[in-house]
């Protein structure tokens, strides 16, 4: 995992309770019995976490981290 992903995981990890183990660059969202109003709450912990606007519904339960996490460093790009 890259830096984002790690910090992304841990975010998953303390504030969604989804077991560190079970968190790979490839997992998706759904996978991880996120659905979309968690994915909500999850896109405003990545907005607190990483200082970048996540709309409502740009995460989506076929996403992988991996897929976050790019869209997490596309925004931090444009900062």
């Amino acid at each position: 995992m890259n830096a984002t992903e790690e910090r992304m995981a841990a975010v998953l990890s303390t504030r969604f309770k989804v077991e560190r183990g079970a968190i790979r660059p490839e997992s998706a969202f759904g996978a991880l019995r996120f659905d979309s109003l968690t994915l909500i709450e999850l896109g405003l912990a990545l907005e607190d976490e990483f200082g970048v606007a996540i709309e409502d519904g740009e995460l989506t339960v076929s996403m992988t981290l991996h897929d976050a996490a790019e869209l997490v460093e596309t925004r931090e790009a444009t900062l």
